[in-house]
């Protein structure tokens, strides 16, 4: 059964901080989290515990009062069963916040003009009733009896305004709540601090590895904090790491400084020998002791062609080890335009039916390094040249960009183009194209299009790819920085 095209199963990984939070906003969170859920299941009982409390000490505060208002008529001369007393009404006299009194002999109820309705009388102890929590004890039916017991001729109620005791419950709950909170952010100030002063060592990581990434450069070493913890140890092999990081490319340096010295030698080396051979093959093709058509001759045009393209190769590694080692060149001021002529003139017998044309806008100074922009705009020709078909024309164009300042010199056809997969490394290395619109296939050793970007680079320049106008590429080369190179000659 094909699978192509199932995919694996994927899981949802469920975020419980939002994905832009730091280790210290989490630290803060979960700490003032925590401490507010302590806090309030804490503050939750002790609010009921001082809820009740209150409310009971009010209910006793009532009978107290209640009691006390009995006791205090019985000491001014008590009651009869059927009249009250002068004692009694100097009493409610002095009681208009809520006291009353109802004789059982003859339902008369006495109260101070001022007093607040306490509602139906009951013979419930403590009733609640318009705002009011109100108290009834008996009173007795002499002196001897104590208020309260049953032999009553007399009932005496009190009543309490609540809304006192209401603020003083709303007052502990809101005290209770400011608590909460304000111990929550206390609690997050406190994370806060902390885990700044703990992570301050993670911060100088990070920003060491920044440093390192921006820079390319391990040669970094972080101050270990006092102490014995997990960060200390993290510093450590952080601190180990650099170290062995700058230790490996140190010896990555030396072993390709060594690998540029030595393709930088042996090319130089090889150029005296295939200098002779060729010399020699030229003066064997030249001289009249080889039978023309004969196989001797044959391949001794052959060995010639081989040595000519071996003397190429050897000369595109000779620039390449010199771009990599920046070995400084003898440079001089020179005329782009003049140097592109040179160029098309020198590849023009070997066209194959192509069309070169030059469009110089006029003499284009610069200063570089002549040969070596020689060998950069015959290599785009060339290029251009292998991979279009015969008739097509090749346009080289020089000027200045008045934008950037910088020279440039322009090869376009209106061939078939470069495919979009190679347009993204047609500089790099030993990259060629295979397709069908290369004429010489294998011939190439792919160096030539990153010879003219490592010239372009040594000439603080650059080179891009882009498309004609007919369709075909479009290689561009510019040198220069800050206008046209001019200046003394450098060594």
């Amino acid at each position: 059964m094909s699978t192509k095209g199932r995919e694996g199963p994927t899981w949802k990984q469920s975020r419980l901080w939002p994905p832009n939070w730091s280790i210290r906003t989490k630290l803060t969170a979960v700490s003032a989290g925590l401490t507010f859920v302590i806090l309030v299941m804490f503050g939750l009982g002790v609010g009921q515990l001082t809820t009740s409390e209150l409310r009971e000490n009010f209910r006793q505060e009532t009978r107290d009062d209640a009691l006390a208002v009995a006791d205090e008529i019985l000491r001014e001369g008590g009651l009869t069963p059927s009249s009250p007393s002068t004692g009694l009404v100097r009493v409610l006299d002095r009681r208009p916040d809520g006291a009353e009194v109802l004789l059982l002999a003859n339902g008369l109820t006495l109260r101070h003009p001022d007093s607040p309705d306490l509602g139906e009388w009951t013979l419930s102890d403590l009733t609640e009733t318009n705002g009011f929590q109100v108290a009834t004890v008996k009173y007795p039916a002499s002196s001897e009896d104590l208020p309260g017991e049953s032999g009553a001729i007399a009932l005496v109620r009190v009543g309490r305004d609540l809304d006192g005791l209401e603020r003083t419950i709303n007052t502990v709950w809101l005290s209770i709540a400011a608590g909460i909170v304000g111990a929550s952010l206390l609690a997050g100030l406190a994370a806060t601090i902390l885990s700044g002063r703990a992570l301050r060592p993670l911060t100088r990581l990070t920003g060491a590895a920044a440093e390192v990434a921006r820079t390319r450069d391990p040669a970094v070493t972080l101050p270990e904090p006092d102490g014995e913890d997990e960060v200390v140890e993290l510093t450590r092999s952080f601190n180990e790491m650099l170290s062995e990081l700058a230790a490996a490319r140190s010896e990555r340096e030396t072993a390709l400084r060594r690998q540029r010295e030595f393709v930088a030698d042996a090319s130089h080396e090889l150029r005296t020998p295939l200098t002779s051979v060729l010399a020699n093959l030229e003066f064997l093709e030249a001289s009249d002791a080889l039978e023309a058509g004969g196989p001797e001759k044959e391949g001794l045009e052959s060995a010639l062609r081989s040595s000519l393209r071996m003397g190429r190769l050897v000369t595109d590694l000779q620039i390449l080890a010199r771009a990599d080692t920046g070995s400084p060149e003898v440079r001089e001021e020179f005329d782009l335009t003049e140097v592109a002529r040179a160029a098309t003139d020198e590849v023009r017998p070997l066209a194959d039916g192509h069309s070169i044309a030059l469009a110089g806008n006029g003499p284009v100074p610069v200063e570089g390094v002549r040969d070596d922009v020689h060998r950069a705009i015959l290599n785009l020709v060339e290029n251009a040249i292998r991979h279009t078909p015969s008739g097509t024309e090749v346009t080289v164009e020089t000027g200045l960009d008045s934008a950037t300042s910088r020279a440039f010199v322009t090869v376009s056809d209106d061939g078939p183009g470069i495919p979009d997969e190679l347009k993204s490394r047609v500089f790099d290395r030993f990259v060629r194209d295979s397709g069908a619109a290369d004429r010489t296939a294998g011939a190439s050793t792919g160096l030539g299009l990153s010879i003219v970007s490592a010239i372009a680079r040594q000439h603080g320049g650059e080179a891009t790819i882009g498309d004609s106008e007919g369709g075909g590429a479009s290689f561009r080369l510019e040198l220069g920085g800050e206008g046209p190179l001019t200046g003394d000659r450098e060594v």
